[in-house]
């Protein structure tokens, strides 16, 4: 109980393969060696044994590709972070969120009277000019 509140899923799954994989391995070893040892009559006992052995070795496979793919995963299950502008503090509750500033395209050339026009250096509105 203690170990699978501690871990991820993916973690409880690839152990759970590797074991059910690796326990299966053993015990169609075992079943081989008696065959082996008191041979059948027909060759029907080998074609489980096979198929038995393919099996934990399929599921071992999977246990041990689940524990890699659950480790390159660890850092999309971590939570974000949050990062405030100024002290780090969250603002207070009900304060409406702005939207980040974002610059006034740099505009340069001749208006119509002739006059170079600067590019703005800061979020401010855009001077009217008047030709007299």
């Amino acid at each position: 109980m203690w170990f699978s509140q501690q871990t991820s899923p993916a973690t409880r799954t690839a152990m759970g393969y590797i074991t059910v994989g690796a326990l299966t391995i053993v015990w169609t070893s075992i079943w081989f060696a008696y065959l082996s040892n008191h041979p059948p009559e027909t060759d029907h006992p080998y074609y489980w044994v096979s198929g038995c052995m393919a099996t934990g070795i399929t599921l071992l496979i999977i246990g041990i590709s689940i524990g890699s793919i659950g480790r390159a995963s660890r850092p999309a299950e971590a939570p974000a972070a949050r990062t405030n502008a100024g002290n780090g503090a969250a603002p207070p509750a009900g304060t409406p969120m702005m939207p980040a500033a974002v610059p006034a395209p740099a505009v340069t050339g001749y208006p119509g009277n002739g006059v170079p026009v600067q590019p703005p250096t800061a979020m401010t509105a855009p001077v009217a000019t008047t030709n007299r």
